[in-house]
């Protein structure tokens, strides 16, 4: 008999070193060698008699009288064998342990009858009951990774000015306003890369103003529910009566203009911007 079963990464034994002991035993059997590596395993006829071993050992510990015969306790190794290759010696001895213990959702009682119906109900009420800590488990793994998987700051620098660049390199080929900009914006000012004078500062923000309102008034007039135009309107009054822009939306849009400024800049002077940015990555 030969059965194939996908295996699954190791334990990482970190992630549940905090775990209860039952619940850690759970995942750790899970991870346990499983009964379908023993059919062409040099240990085989091992592994058997221990699993042989492990029928007996309940069918003493749950009360079975008279005990299976060896001829019958061979009979339900095959069985276990045949239908849940899936599962680790560990695995099996935890199901009748927990059902035992009152744990899993089947009456645990055998009635005399230590059979394959008995030991299926077992182990097919652990299979359900075991779940929910090997998803625990992964959950916790897939959230390690995910958190491996973050650059680090120097990391997300390089992508920021990757991202930076090509967006310049977008812009030389088609020069158009970036409603994300000021995150470019942001980072260039604050290395001391863009720097406006006071008088274009004066006319940008002039600019964002009234693009601010023009777009608000946009909304505005597609807007059906009344509390929302009652909003918007609210906002345009804000921005026309407030001219110092510390409103978020005119804030970025002076940001978004401030970078189309200053890549005009560059490509007027030509320039380069990578050497730019990186002089001032380099204190020069």
């Amino acid at each position: 008999m030969n059965k194939l079963v996908t295996q699954s990464k190791g334990l990482q034994p970190q992630i549940i070193q905090d775990w209860t002991p039952e619940n850690k035993k759970i995942v750790q059997a899970y991870f346990d060698r499983k009964i379908a590596t023993f059919f062409d395993a040099e240990d085989k006829n091992e592994q058997f008699q221990n699993l042989h071993k492990l029928i007996v050992k309940w069918a003493v510990l749950t009360g079975v009288k008279p005990l299976p015969t060896d001829d019958e306790i061979r009979m339900l190794v095959e069985y276990i064998a045949e239908h849940f290759y899936r599962f680790s010696l560990m695995e099996i001895d935890n199901a009748f342990s927990l059902a035992t213990a009152g744990k899993l959702d089947i009456e645990a009682d055998h009635y005399q009858s230590f059979s394959v119906i008995y030991i299926s109900k077992i182990i097919n009420a652990y299979k359900r009951y075991n779940g929910k800590y090997i998803i625990d488990y992964r959950n916790e793994i897939a959230a390690l990774e995910r958190k491996a998987a973050e650059p680090n700051e120097e990391e997300k620098i390089k992508m920021l000015v990757e991202n930076i660049l090509e967006g310049f390199d977008n812009f030389k080929e088609e020069p158009k306003y970036n409603h994300f900009g000021y995150i470019a914006y942001d980072f260039l000012s604050k290395l001391g890369v863009i720097d406006i004078d006071k008088e274009t500062k004066a006319i940008i923000l002039e600019q964002a103003r009234k693009m601010a309102v023009e777009d608000i008034r946009e909304k505005k007039l597609k807007e059906k529910q009344k509390h929302l135009k009652t909003e918007f309107a609210n906002q345009i009054e804000d921005i026309l009566n407030d001219a110092s822009g510390k409103q978020d939306k005119v804030i970025r849009i002076c940001k978004n203009l401030g970078l189309l400024h200053y890549y005009e800049f560059i490509l007027e002077n030509n320039l380069s911007l990578e050497e730019e940015i990186t002089k001032k990555m380099n204190n020069e």
